[in-house]
């Protein structure tokens, strides 16, 4: 049986610059435009992505900015206003995404008592969810969501895994919008103090995930060296060790950390080549927005996502997970002879289509199906 679901309410950790958080608020917009009424809550307010937010969309900020708790204190604080959210605008459908955002919208259902279907977005690797005292949280209380959206079939495996119902695991890869990217990047700003060198750019938190030491060192170790800078964009708890590592490996003139950019889109697409050197993801977004732009990519061939984002390395080069030779070995290639055949990932990813997919699940149809 169908209910259309006119009233949609999308719930976000915050609007810091995450993956997750640019797909959940595309989709918003591509569900304004279909006709829903949409909400978010962000568990945090502020952050970077606000002026991202549709201009159709009510957004709650449950917590200030100017508090900043993190963890535990967070859910603590953004709970009881999470429930009055949801007893306020009486939902239809209530779509979540990130592991413990959706751990605490799963208790705020259950608190408000509300008979709104439940879609829970898994994007990341259980590597993400270490400890067995959250993996047992996933366990129980997933099951208490209608429909279980994955975005690769290994986030999928890992979800079956937990013991959860495959009838209710549906994958559902991410969306790209192509025409906001390149609007983006037209109106960014370019990479300056680099002359007209050309480089090399890699985009992600400098976190363990993204294993940026292998890519200094395979950088170090490849012929690009001598005629491409590497760029790395993107802030995090690792960028003093990594700036360390780059003066120990005489790459100090070669190098640029950039920090975190609001908009990195004008770097990504100037450059000659994507590099994601990640030990896990989920479904790198990354890797697609460097497609949408026309940007080689090569990647690790980590889980979850780039092997089945790449069609098994046809659309960029895959190489194992922490080898810097192989690595070396890929971007030099890579650069001398680009893949080709990007249309036809860019056509599975189409921002229509996939927001079709999760209104499908919304509005309680059976073919939320695969994308």
């Amino acid at each position: 049986m169908t209910a259309r679901a006119d009233r949609i309410l999308l719930v976000l950790p915050s609007l810091e610059r995450g993956g997750g958080e640019r797909v959940l608020l595309q989709l918003a917009g591509s569900f304004v435009a279909s006709g829903r009424e949409v909400h978010v809550a962000v568990l945090l307010g502020g952050g970077p992505l606000r002026s991202f937010v549709p201009g159709e969309v009510t957004l709650h900020e449950l917590v200030d900015a100017g508090d900043a708790p993190k963890g535990l204190a967070l859910a603590w604080r953004s709970f009881p206003r999470l429930v009055s959210v949801i007893h306020t605008i009486r939902p239809h459908a209530v779509l979540s995404t990130m592991t413990g955002t959706n751990l605490l919208v799963v208790l705020a259902c259950m608190v408000a008592r509300t008979r709104a279907r439940l879609v829970l977005r898994e994007a990341a690797s259980l590597v993400n969810a270490k400890g067995a005292l959250k993996r047992l949280a996933m366990r129980w209380l997933y099951r208490d969501a209608d429909n279980l959206i994955a975005v690769s079939t290994g986030v999928a495996q890992d979800l079956r895994g937990l013991g959860l119902s495959g009838d209710r695991i549906h994958v559902i890869r991410n969306p790209v919008d192509v025409d906001r990217l390149r609007h983006l990047a037209e109106v960014g700003l370019p990479l300056s103090g680099h002359g007209d060198e050309p480089y090399v750019a890699s985009l992600g938190r400098l976190a363990e995930q993204k294993d940026h030491s292998t890519l200094l060192h395979a950088y170090a170790a490849s012929l690009l060296r001598a005629s491409h800078r590497l760029v790395i964009v993107g802030g995090g708890e690792l960028h003093m060790y990594l700036k360390h590592l780059v003066d120990e490996l005489g790459l100090t003139d070669r190098v640029l950390l950039t920090g975190a950019m609001d908009n990195p889109y004008r770097v990504l697409a100037d450059a000659k080549l994507h590099v994601l050197s990640s030990r896990w993801e989920g479904y790198p977004n990354v890797l697609l927005e460097a497609l949408a732009l026309g940007v080689p990519v090569v990647s690790t061939d980590c889980p979850h996502g780039p092997r089945e984002m790449l069609n098994d390395g046809r659309y960029g080069r895959l190489v194992p997970v922490g080898s810097a030779t192989a690595l070396a070995r890929a971007m030099d290639e890579e650069l001398k002879q680009p893949s080709s055949g990007i249309e036809a990932v860019l056509a599975v990813h189409h921002s229509q289509v996939i927001a079709s997919r999760y209104l499908a699940l919304l509005d309680n149809e059976a073919a939320g199906g695969q994308s």
